[in-house]
């Protein structure tokens, strides 16, 4: 667990860093114990700040002192690759990790829908200005075998391969936990990452969220050292309940601090939802998790 007393040391630089408003005064007026500090987090957008419009949601990170964001859906309209790259621009914050659409990958027949989607996605990536991208796609189908999904979702990965690497933009599997996603046929990392290692592509890689590792299967550090050199986006929650790390089971100050020793230099997503909706809590308690992880890095 994190030592709260570690964010009472940050006295009135803290202070200064949150405003009366659940956001940050402003990101430049400590950079190095605030930005600095939250620069190796992408916030999520779709789970906090949810008092406020979505597209406030890009200005209210920086003002948290966040520099880079990650979000979900994508559409043409409101949500559109477009009008985001600028409100991300206008905000001052780059976007680490985006979500694409999926199918049904367990059918044989979704490949045409697939393709044409990770096509789409690329183009928003691109106009986005990141390379990461977020399939799930591994609901389960009735009449259709774990053993035949997994195939099937294999030999569309690898169909699509080649469309990423011509972009060179990851595609990144999200494996999720039986307890919070039902009915899906990929949890914890084994199925995931031999799925990788088929596919062989440099560009076919895991979304490795912490949270669905706890809760489907434990062992984090020993299982996420095995899978390192097939990871390129990670992501956090404190189990059992997705609150920030510091609410929950998971000594994360160790569990990063091994992530970033074995090789892992990219933003990490903080898709949680604040304890009680206290957002200038959260953000306390990034700040002590960063000077925990660098304590527990030696």
């Amino acid at each position: 667990m994190i030592d709260r007393r570690t964010v009472l040391a940050a006295g009135a630089l803290v202070a200064t860093a949150c405003a009366a408003t659940p956001v940050a005064k402003s990101a430049s007026t400590s950079p190095k114990s605030v930005r600095e500090r939250l620069s190796g987090f992408a916030l999520n957008t779709e789970s906090w700040f949810l008092d406020r419009p979505f597209v406030e949601r890009f200005d209210a990170a920086a003002r948290a002192g966040f520099s880079h964001v990650e979000f979900w859906a994508l559409n043409d309209q409101d949500r559109s690759a477009g009008r985001l790259a600028k409100v991300a621009a206008d905000a001052g914050v780059s976007i680490a990790q985006i979500v694409g659409d999926a199918p049904a990958l367990a059918r044989t027949d979704a490949s045409g829908e697939f393709l044409e989607n990770c096509k789409r996605a690329v183009e928003r990536a691109k106009i986005l200005d990141t390379d990461v991208i977020t399939f799930v796609g591994h609901q389960n189908v009735d009449g259709i075998p774990k053993a035949d999904s997994l195939t099937a979702y294999t030999d569309h990965m690898a169909a699509a391969a080649p469309i990423f690497a011509d972009a060179e933009v990851f595609a990144a599997i999200e494996p999720f936990n039986p307890y919070d996603h039902p009915g899906h046929f990929i949890y914890g990392s084994h199925d995931a990452v031999e799925i990788v290692r088929t596919v062989g592509s440099p560009f076919i890689k895991l979304n490795y969220d912490l949270f669905h590792m706890q809760r489907a299967e434990g062992e984090l550090i020993g299982n996420l050292r095995k899978a390192a050199d097939m990871i390129c986006y990670a992501q956090i929650a404190d189990a059992p309940d997705r609150g920030q790390p510091g609410t929950g089971d998971v000594n994360y100050a160790n569990v990063i601090a091994a992530l970033r020793a074995a090789g892992y230099t990219r933003p990490i997503g903080l898709e949680f939802w604040a304890k009680d909706g206290d957002y200038n809590r959260a953000v306390l308690d990034m700040l002590a998790l960063s000077d925990a992880v660098q304590l527990a890095a030696g």
